[in-house]
């Protein structure tokens, strides 16, 4: 299977030098750690909804073959790309898509039943609170973050602020109740904000080290050459002065 221009990116990055990739981690850590709590920065692979894989079930790959329904055509792209085994990173990389498109067709498809297992609550969760379905409170409840009885105490104690002339937002509320923490609230607002911009990743933009490696090579070669001489060297020196001591003799 052909490599995605964004799988294509990160091997060339995974080959460069050791310094030079915990540079670039030490630089991503510190940015990041501004913007996302902890649990979006330490969740598992398989909850990344960037990184998810949908596979498709027998309806989506039907759907896909004879585009029954005439859905737009960029559901049938998204399917498409679905069964090339690609994430949804790479989906909105090879289409020139917003995170917050793909997540409209993702929460479409998961929805018409066109995915052959059953997408992780996270996953799901993020998807649907970037395409616009749910709101903060849904959102928080269907991450597990929240109860819907801790919801239902937030949305009485915003009816009485309000009722008193005053206005509060609800993710506001949720945090000085205690049921979420600021970081967490802040992370998928900034996350869905994001979201909303495309990124284009020219394959000529790709860094090569090839030719870095090449050099490289060519200096190490050139150092076992100078050992080498050196060595031989040596040994004909050792040699001349065993014939000249003999000579003598």
């Amino acid at each position: 299977m052909t490599k995605s221009v964004f799988i294509d990116y990160m091997d060339k990055m995974i080959g460069f030098p050791l310094w030079i990739k915990q540079t670039i981690f030490l630089n991503l850590s510190e940015n990041l750690n501004k913007y996302m709590s902890n649990e979006f920065l330490d969740v598992e692979e398989g909850e990344l909804f960037h990184v998810y894989k949908p596979s498709l079930s027998d309806l989506g790959q039907k759907e896909l073959l004879t585009k029954e329904s005439k859905f737009d055509e960029s559901i049938y792209s998204f399917l498409n790309c679905c069964t090339k085994g690609m994430s949804l990173i790479e989906i909105a990389i090879e289409d020139s898509l917003s995170l917050e498109e793909v997540s409209k067709a993702f929460t479409f498809c998961k929805t018409s039943g066109f995915f052959s297992k059953e997408v992780p609550n996270l996953v799901s969760a993020i998807a649907g609170y970037i395409a616009g379905k749910y709101r903060t409170g849904e959102y928080f409840i269907r991450a597990g973050k929240m109860t819907i009885e801790q919801l239902d105490e937030v949305l009485n104690k915003q009816q009485e602020i309000n009722a008193s002339g005053k206005h509060v937002f609800i993710a506001e509320l949720m945090v000085q109740m205690g049921f979420v923490r600021e970081l967490d609230v802040k992370s998928i607002i900034f996350m869905k904000e994001e979201a909303t911009k495309r990124f284009s990743l020219n394959p000529k933009d790709i860094p090569d080290i090839a030719l870095e490696e090449e050099k490289y090579d060519l200096r190490v070669e050139n150092t076992k050459l100078k050992e080498e001489n050196e060595i031989l060297k040596q040994k004909i020196d050792a040699l001349l002065t065993f014939i000249k001591d003999h000579k003598e003799d």
